[in-house]
């Protein structure tokens, strides 16, 4: 009778152990912040984080280090009971708290280890920006935010000095992506010249108003040819070769493009001087 009872107990065991272990079969992790309450990023601070299968996490940053492009790397990551064939954590940008559609920018998807651009979009500075992971499993990883290559935005550009050197210029070089945005203002009614020294190829174009939309001019007179050390004449609006000048006191707008098929970053010295 004892050696029955004890079999009962036994097979009793047994079956709880079997459905412990069934029930631990999916890994669905762990889901971080809230879209009410983000999580918050350090730039330039590696966070330890996690999201779960076919859920999302949610991230804030500021961008403290000046307006620009920032990037996101994603290290240490580790993907387990994924759904999806393809196994990866998928990272959308906002820049509203509310997470909306219409303010989503970019997003991009991480089967490794690696480091996500958000097609070089340039942030402002001192501003709050939000990141959406969505994880096709159960995903763990560190993020870090850092402060990329381009320097300026459309809201923040870069103010030069007339006729002196801004020796410090950066930019996420590859075409038609990376972007560094300035502005300088005229003292006379004159041609204006803009000297560079990159050693690798870029492009530029002026514009004449601060959402860098209105090209001052759509000839060749007032944008560059990609190349080296870039050097052009601004001469305003431009008819049968004649030109009356860029306006006096005036705010003009210099966007430098990437030109490069392949990513790098290109440093420079960049100066706009009157004709005189």
């Amino acid at each position: 009778m004892k050696k029955l009872f004890y079999f009962i107990i036994i097979l009793i065991f047994g079956a709880c152990s079997v459905t412990t272990e069934e029930g631990e079969e999916t890994n669905y992790g762990t889901n971080e912040g809230s879209a009410s309450s983000p999580t918050e990023l350090t730039v330039g601070t590696a966070k330890s984080g996690t999201v779960g299968r076919s859920g999302y996490s949610y991230y804030k940053f500021t961008t403290t280090s000046g307006a620009g492009s920032y990037k996101l790397a994603i290290s240490s990551l580790s993907i387990s009971d994924s759904w999806y064939s393809s196994a990866s954590v998928n990272t959308s940008i906002y820049s509203n708290s509310g997470y909306t559609s219409a303010s989503k920018w970019n997003s991009e998807s991480c089967l490794a280890n690696c480091i996500l651009y958000f097609d070089y979009i340039n942030l402002d500075n001192n501003t709050s920006y939000y990141l959406q992971m969505y994880g096709y499993g159960a995903v763990s990883y560190s993020l870090t935010v850092s402060k990329g290559g381009s320097e300026g935005s459309k809201n923040n550009p870069v103010v030069l000095t007339l006729s002196t050197a801004h020796s410090s210029g950066t930019i996420d070089n590859l075409n038609y992506y990376g972007d560094s945005y300035y502005k300088f203002t005229t003292s006379a009614a004159d041609n204006y010249t803009l000297t560079m020294t990159n050693s690798d190829s870029l492009d530029c174009q002026l514009y004449s108003d601060s959402g860098f939309s209105s090209w001052v001019t759509y000839s060749s007179y007032n944008d560059c040819t990609a190349g080296t050390n870039l050097s052009e004449k601004f001469t305003g609006a431009a008819s049968s070769g004649s030109s009356s000048g860029l306006s006096a006191s005036t705010d003009y707008y210099l966007n430098i493009k990437g030109a490069s098929a392949t990513v790098k970053t290109t440093t420079y010295s960049i100066t706009v001087a009157p004709e005189g």
